[in-house]
């Protein structure tokens, strides 16, 4: 268990008569932190006030305008770890069993209390919240660690069949890396644990992921891979290649920016038809999204997207569906694979206030691409990492 102990945190407890009240704190206030409610409306104004801190909810069942029950039913909607338990006289067992029995209740007691039992009951009670509290905050953390290397592993895992099945696909990683930021800005914080439920185990998890990489590389197909030839020894400015994809009957508006003071290679046409794949892809998983603001920057230019559309659009590449990716996943994977290789710098830049990502595709004509190196080295030991971790959670 960890360090927190029953004084860390509250006990509730709830009756109309003011004398129980003072009883209860008499006796029990030396063990634990104890708040006082009168009623089921002062209750949950206190429950509310207190969230955190509370772990027990101790409530009479005969109460005006809420009965105990009732109360205990809302608190679990509220905070559904807080352990509850319901105080009743023995003429109202009846209820206080089917509140058990039907409400999840932790037990319930009778009056007149044995107060010797009773403090049994609180502190095997406080216990149970502990451990529950314990054991989800390791469950979320799991969730977590496992969604995040899943992810990096599906990546990983991208990145090791395109070079075993095309050796000319180089600085695939950064590519892949954008993939996966844009899938995971404007995701939900709960989506991962939604999506990996009890019942799937790690080897489960692992397989999906396995599907998933050979439904993608099969709709990888070699051309759509292999990008044009780029003449670095030849620039083009940033606006004359963007000027025909931009406006008119294009979904993509200028907004402002800056003017490049370095161009990007060439041809013109060769380096129109890359961007084009990737503002045509872009174009298909924001189609809900109107029109599409593109800007110049240094070196390159950047688009606005909606972390929304893209959160819900890339899902495949987030989280471990059953799924197989969608057309339009692999035509942005597509463009981004083909620019990566012929020189790109991504940046992602969330806007979490607006909803918005900055996506950036720039060019630096200093540095001509190194078709020499494969990045085979870095990759390699970055898998054999993801096998340590599926070696562990594989049972």
């Amino acid at each position: 268990m960890s360090e927190e102990t029953y004084k860390d945190h509250v006990i509730l407890f709830v009756d109309d008569e003011e004398k129980t009240r003072k009883y209860f704190a008499r006796l029990f206030g030396h063990a634990f932190q104890i708040l006082l409610a009168k009623d089921g409306a002062e209750a949950l104004e206190l429950f509310q006030e207190h969230l955190d801190e509370i772990g027990l909810v101790v409530t009479d069942q005969k109460m005006p305008n809420m009965t105990g029950s009732e109360l205990l039913e809302k608190v679990a909607e509220l905070k559904p770890l807080c352990v509850r338990i319901l105080s009743t006289a023995y003429a109202d067992i009846d209820a206080a069993v089917d509140s058990v029995n039907r409400g999840g209740i932790y037990r319930y007691v009778t009056k007149p209390w044995e107060v010797s039992d009773l403090e049994v009951t609180l502190r095997r009670a406080m216990e149970h919240y502990l451990l529950q509290k314990e054991r989800d905050s390791m469950l979320r953390q799991k969730f977590s660690s496992v969604e995040m290397l899943a992810s990096s592993d599906r990546v990983l895992s991208i990145a090791s069949i395109a070079v075993f099945r095309n050796e000319e696909l180089r600085r695939v990683g950064e590519a892949l890396q954008v993939l996966v930021q844009l899938a995971e800005i404007g995701a939900d914080e709960g989506d991962g644990r939604e999506l990996i439920d009890d019942s799937l185990n790690w080897r489960e998890l692992y397989r999906r992921h396995l599907v998933f990489l050979r439904s993608l590389r099969g709709g990888l197909t070699e051309q759509a891979l292999s990008p044009g030839s780029l003449d670095y020894s030849s620039l083009v400015s940033v606006r004359e290649v963007m000027n025909d994809l931009v406006g008119g009957e294009s979904y993509f508006e200028w907004s402002g920016g800056e003017t490049s003071t370095t161009g990007w290679p060439g041809s013109k046409e060769a380096m129109q038809a890359e961007i084009k794949l990737l503002m045509d892809a872009v174009e298909s998983i924001m189609k809900d999204a109107g029109v599409l603001l593109v800007s110049e920057v240094q070196g390159g230019i950047e688009l606005r997207l909606s972390s929304r559309l893209l959160a819900k659009n890339l899902e495949s590449f987030r989280s471990a569906t059953k799924e197989p990716p969608s057309s339009d996943c692999l035509a942005l994977a597509a463009a981004l694979f083909r620019l990566s290789h012929a020189g790109a710098y991504f940046q992602v830049v969330p806007e979490e206030k607006r909803g918005m990502v900055r996506l950036s595709v720039t060019f630096d004509p200093t540095k001509t691409v190194d078709s020499a190196q494969s990045g085979w080295d870095s990759l390699d030991a970055a898998l054999s990492g993801n096998d340590v971790f599926w070696s562990q959670f594989g049972a």
